[in-house]
C-alpha cells in the first residue's frame, strides 16, 4: 500500500520505511523503536501502520507542502 501511495504522490512526498531489527540508521534521529515505522518527508513518523493512518499521514504531508 505504501509503495502505491508513494508512486501516486511521486515528487511531492518522500517516504522511507524503517523496519525494526533490520534498519538502524534511523536511531540517531528518531530513537530506538520496537516496531517498524514509516517516515514521510523526514518530519512525520508513523508507527501505527494501518491503511487509514497511512492515508491520513500522506494527506497531512501534502497539506504542509
Amino acid at each position: 500500500m505504501v509503495q502505491v501511495l508513494e508512486k501516486e504522490y511521486e515528487g511531492k512526498v518522500h517516504v522511507k520505511i524503517y523496519r525494526a531489527g533490520k534498519d538502524f540508521d534511523y536511531i540517531p534521529k528518531y530513537g530506538a523503536v520496537t516496531k517498524s515505522m514509516l517516515v514521510i518527508n523526514e518530519k512525520k513518523a508513523v508507527t501505527k501502520l494501518t491503511k487509514p493512518a497511512v492515508r491520513d499521514a500522506f494527506k497531512e504531508a501534502l497539506k504542509s507542502c
